[in-house]
């Protein structure tokens, strides 16, 4: 069943439909971005760390309703304003990553 998460954004309320489970295409495209992301230099920017995520959160999303934002993909995601772009991508990323991890099974008292 999807998962709904309410975006924490001032800038960009709404929501986000999550697949979850995640498919296998889903977990290897997230597995390969988390090492892409592992591999890069010491040098790299908050931003090319988001980048490098972009196509694996947008992958997993099955459906954006966030206000202010269209067709959502990694090349239109907005990069700014900075600290709110930032806040939004790693809020998707903790959330897919309960998704992966299976935390929210976990909390599952019936599961």
């Amino acid at each position: 069943m999807p998962k709904i998460v309410v975006s924490p954004s001032s800038r960009w309320p709404g929501k986000v439909t999550l697949s979850s489970p995640m498919s296998l295409p889903q977990a290897i495209a997230w597995e390969r971005a988390i090492r892409d992301v592992q591999a890069l230099n010491k040098d790299v920017t908050i931003t090319e760390v988001n980048y490098a995520l972009l196509p694996a959160i947008c992958g997993c999303v099955e459906k954006w309703e966030l206000e202010g934002m269209g067709d959502i993909t990694p090349d239109t995601f907005p990069a700014t304003p900075r600290k709110e772009s930032v806040e939004l991508i790693t809020w998707l990323t903790n959330e897919i990553s309960r998704i992966y991890i299976g935390e929210e099974a976990k909390a599952d008292p019936n599961g």
